[in-house]
This record gives structure tokens, C-alpha cells and sequence, in this order.
């Protein structure tokens, strides 16, 4: 059994951005026996896609393509599956998922081509592997589903985490309904197939093109917004920062420390091997949130719109006959000591969640759950750090 981990950085972040997936990467243990370690560089990294893949959303496609290829080589039945990503990446992570989850994994030298089973992945109405497994809607209906069922492995996902999930591409002048219809074929869903999932999203991003996507469930109206998921197993964290202050990627930059180690002491729980020894700087409550707005909004957008302001824990979206819901969100205890620190710190989105709950934001000095206020447990203090 090997853990084989993958890596997807966001749109335009090379080697040198320094973001929190390659920084990730690069505390893995490199003498560790068996894990294997394979990173993405994002999209509009390579030559020709630097602005369209950026402004447009094109190589999306290719980064999910190429890390499965990775992937279908390096992997054996049994290997343990980590997965990261931020920004776009943790779409792409998140669409990789997807992907394993409904086609499974390709043995090498199968006649079955990686593109032709991306093709599949595209179509939403075909059957998963799992459900050619069941005979679920009968036997093989073509060459296709038998390659599928004789040459593909049914494989968990253990492990996936990202920072900040954004599925736009982040361009003011797109819509939502271009954004919708070039990635509707993603399935960024959570499946069966994840067996730990975690999130960690930017409170202080205020690009409306920035919107996060989070892990959602959906149910029939009137019936209880449950996933059957614990906080164990799936968790999505608000921390202090703009969108790269929590992904990474800016100049001496403290505040991205703290998701950094949040995402790896989960790592290391689930068994992903890190260097020894390495230690990372404590919260700063005083260190600087970007103005990603500011700084990236073109002058005449900023004149005509307003910063947008990430609401936490809003009133779930009821439809006509469903209801969709954010599962297990939860709040950084960094969160609250800054808003105790420092009293201009009062995130819009914070605000209405502690009026709608009653709650004192100043007594809270740890993490709690988004739906209740509750603390949420604490797992053992520098967990990473000792593992090797």
C-alpha cells in the first residue's frame, strides 16, 4: 500500500509564489517509504494559457487530465489517495475527486483512453463504476461500460483538502451563467467515495467573482439539513485573510500560516508522512489582511459596485421542492482573537451570523461550530510536527 498525494495549484501560481499547496508539497517527507508526491502548477501557467487561462477558464480541463495520468501509472489496488488544491486548483482537486469517485481509476495499458473516460466523466447521465459494479440498471450497454468495468479499479478517495474553492474563474466581466455552463460537467460534489474532506475558506475576500463554493447537501424541503457526515470527517474552517492569505502566495505573509498548519495536522492524522521537526510562526491577531478588492478591481468596476462580503452561515437556499445547505462549517479561533485584538475587525458576514445566533463573539477563544456556537474539539497540539 503507497499514499500517493497529489498537489494543484491556482490559476497563474508557479514554483516561486511560495502558495500553501506548493509549500505543502514541499514538507512532505521525501525519505518516506512508500508516498509518492506529484504537483500541478495551475492553470494559465503554461505557455499560451497565461491569460486566457486566467481570464477564461481554459487548461482546467488539462490539469485534471494530467494529474489522473499521473495518477492511473502510479497507483496499485489499495493505495491511499490524498488530494490538494487551492483556488481554481481546489476546483480542479475537488473535480479530480469527482472523477475517481464516479469512473474509478485506470489500470495502464487499458484500452479504454484517459480522454475518452474524461469524456465520460463529462456526461452526468452515465452510469458510475460503482453502479456497474451493482449490475445497478442492468448488464454493459456498449464496448464502452465493459472496458470500463474490465480494465478501471473502484477507488476511495481518502483525503482531500483544499483552501479557499473557487469554481468562477475570477474575471469581473464573466457571468455566472458563462461560468455555469463551461464547468456544469464538474462534479465537485462530496460522493461515498470521500472518506475525509476539509475546506479551509477566506472570511476577508471581498471579489464577488471570488465567490467560494462550498460543500453543500441537498434535501427535500422540510426535512432535517443532515450529511450523515461528522466534523471528523468532513469540515469547512473560516480563517482570517483575503482569498491568498489563506491559500498562500503572498510576501512574508503570517496570516496564511495558520490554514497551512490546519490542513496539514489533518494530513498527518489520516497518515500523509511530513518532514520532522518543522515549526511555523503562532497566530499574529495585528498581521495584515490584503485588499485583494482594491488591488485587483479595476478602478471604473470599484466605482460602480461595492465590496462583497462573504456571509457566514447564511439561511439555507430553499427551492420550490429542495432545500441546499453548507456542511459542517465551522470558525477559526484566530477568528475571534483578532476581533478581540483588534476592534476595527468586524467582518460584515461575522457580524449578522453572531446576531442571528446570539451569540458574544468576544467570549469565544476557540473554534466553534458554525450551526450552534458549540466548541469544536481540538485535535493533539503539533500533530504534523511529529510526524516523519
Amino acid at each position: 500500500m503507497k499514499r500517493l498525494a497529489i498537489f494543484l495549484d491556482g490559476t497563474w501560481n508557479t514554483l516561486g509564489n511560495n502558495t500553501n499547496v506548493w509549500r505543502l508539497k514541499s514538507l512532505c517527507d521525501p525519505l518516506a517509504e512508500r508516498q509518492m508526491v506529484y504537483y500541478g502548477q495551475g492553470v494559465g501557467t503554461r505557455f499560451g494559457e497565461k491569460t486566457r487561462g486566467g481570464v477564461a477558464g481554459y487548461g482546467l480541463e488539462n490539469e485534471i487530465i494530467d494529474a489522473y495520468t499521473w495518477l492511473a501509472q502510479a497507483y496499485d489496488e489499495g493505495d491511499e489517495i490524498f488530494i490538494f488544491g487551492f483556488s481554481r486548483g481546489a476546483y480542479a482537486a475537488r473535480s479530480l475527486s469527482g472523477l475517481i469517485a464516479k469512473c474509478g481509476v485506470l489500470r495502464p495499458g487499458a484500452p479504454l483512453s484517459i480522454e475518452q473516460l474524461f469524456a465520460r466523466y463529462r456526461r452526468a447521465d452515465d452510469r458510475t463504476i460503482r453502479k456497474l459494479r451493482a449490475g445497478d440498471g442492468g448488464p454493459p450497454k456498449d464496448i464502452e461500460e465493459r472496458w470500463l468495468l474490465a480494465h478501471t479499479v473502484v477507488a476511495d478517495i481518502k483525503f482531500v483538502g483544499v483552501w479557499d474553492t473557487v469554481g468562477s474563474v475570477g474575471h469581473p466581466l464573466m457571468t455566472m451563467k458563462s461560468r455555469v455552463k463551461r464547468y456544469r460537467f464538474l462534479d465537485t460534489h462530496l460522493r461515498k467515495a470521500n472518506l475525509h474532506a476539509f475546506h479551509a475558506v477566506a472570511l476577508d475576500e471581498h471579489r464577488k467573482s471570488f465567490e467560494p463554493t462550498f460543500w453543500t447537501v441537498t434535501t427535500p424541503n422540510g426535512a432535517p439539513a443532515t450529511s450523515g457526515r461528522t466534523l471528523d470527517e468532513v469540515e469547512q474552517r473560516w480563517f482570517v485573510g483575503a482569498h491568498a492569505n489563506v491559500g498562500g502566495g503572498y510576501s512574508s505573509d503570517i496570516l496564511a500560516q495558520a490554514p497551512l498548519r490546519w490542513l496539514m495536522d489533518k494530513a498527518a492524522l489520516h497518515g500523509l508522512a511530513f518532514r520532522a521537526g518543522f515549526e511555523m510562526d503562532p497566530v499574529d491577531p495585528a498581521a495584515p489582511i490584503a485588499d485583494s478588492y482594491a488591488n485587483f478591481t479595476p478602478w471604473w468596476l470599484r466605482a460602480v459596485s461595492k465590496p462583497f462580503h462573504r456571509p457566514v452561515g447564511p439561511p439555507a437556499a430553499t427551492g420550490t421542492k429542495l432545500t441546499t445547505s453548507r456542511i459542517n462549517e465551522t470558525i477559526d479561533g484566530s477568528v475571534f482573537d483578532r476581533w478581540r485584538e483588534n476592534p476595527d475587525y468586524r467582518p460584515p458576514g461575522l457580524q449578522a451570523w453572531a446576531s442571528r445566533r446570539g451569540i458574544d463573539v468576544v467570549s469565544l477563544r476557540r473554534a466553534v461550530r458554525v450551526e450552534d456556537g458549540a466548541f469544536v474539539e481540538r485535535p493533539p497540539p503539533g500533530l504534523a510536527a511529529m510526524v516523519s
